[in-house]
């Protein structure tokens, strides 16, 4: 990001100056309160809208200045609501890869940790999930999100988590299908749990459409500030 700012049409600006760098295959958790920027930043990565201000760029090249079939190939967002179709479970994951066999699905699954999920299913990758996915929990829906861009094998990840109430193995195995899918690429994560912040390489602090503070997680607790606040909360709610 290059001197980034960002303001919806006739409203105010939302995201101001934003400089920084983040480094190939480092994870960074993104955080900050709500309105605070950092869903806009996001974004922006994703090229999912333009700067109003400044340039975005992926290995030295302007984001406008990349093809968007190239882009996507590369760069995936799994928003906290993936869209899920009316068909099977195989045919929703194999939606980022068309191509893809159901061996390549159950493969990507297992690599995931979730041979065991698919194999509890009614009838495996031809479960059919419903009406936006209705037949499956919140974090079912999840992990068919985070398979569907694991299989897309991207260069860069880009997670809004969700934070939907699952049950304890659900969430077990979010944890292990959220480490398998950040493993050895660009991973950059809005981080609505502590524990994200803790494991990334690099936490971003967003307030007020402002980058305020970067770095580990361990160095910003002992900063304090704005991190030093949430923190606290995150603490507070988990007792």
């Amino acid at each position: 990001f290059e001197g980034v700012s960002y303001a919806y049409p006739s409203g105010p600006t939302v995201l101001h100056d934003v400089t920084v760098d983040i480094p190939p295959r480092s994870r960074i958790a993104v955080v900050g309160e709500t309105g605070s920027g950092k869903t806009t930043f996001a974004k922006l990565l994703t090229r999912l809208m333009d700067p109003s201000s400044g340039r975005v760029l992926i290995d030295g090249v302007d984001l406008r200045d990349i093809r968007f079939d190239s882009l996507r190939d590369r760069v995936v967002m799994v928003p906290q609501e993936g869209f899920l179709f009316d068909d099977t479970l195989g045919s929703n994951i194999r939606y980022s890869r068309p191509g893809a066999s159901d061996d390549d699905v159950t493969l990507a699954l297992t690599e995931l940790g979730l041979a065991e999920w698919l194999e509890g299913l009614p009838a495996g990758l031809d479960t059919p999930v419903g009406q936006r996915g209705e037949s499956l929990s919140a974090g079912e829906r999840q992990l068919v999100a985070l398979a569907r861009a694991y299989l897309a094998d991207p260069d860069l990840l880009v997670l809004d988590e969700a934070t939907s109430a699952v049950d304890p193995a659900t969430e077990v195995r979010l944890a292990r299908a959220l480490e398998g899918i950040t493993r050895g690429r660009t991973a950059v994560t809005i981080a609505h749990r502590l524990s994200t912040a803790e494991a990334a390489d690099e936490v971003f602090v967003f307030d007020a459409g402002r980058l305020v503070q970067r770095g580990p997680h361990r160095e910003l607790v002992e900063q304090g500030g704005v991190y030093g606040r949430l923190h606290s909360a995150w603490i507070n709610q988990s007792r």
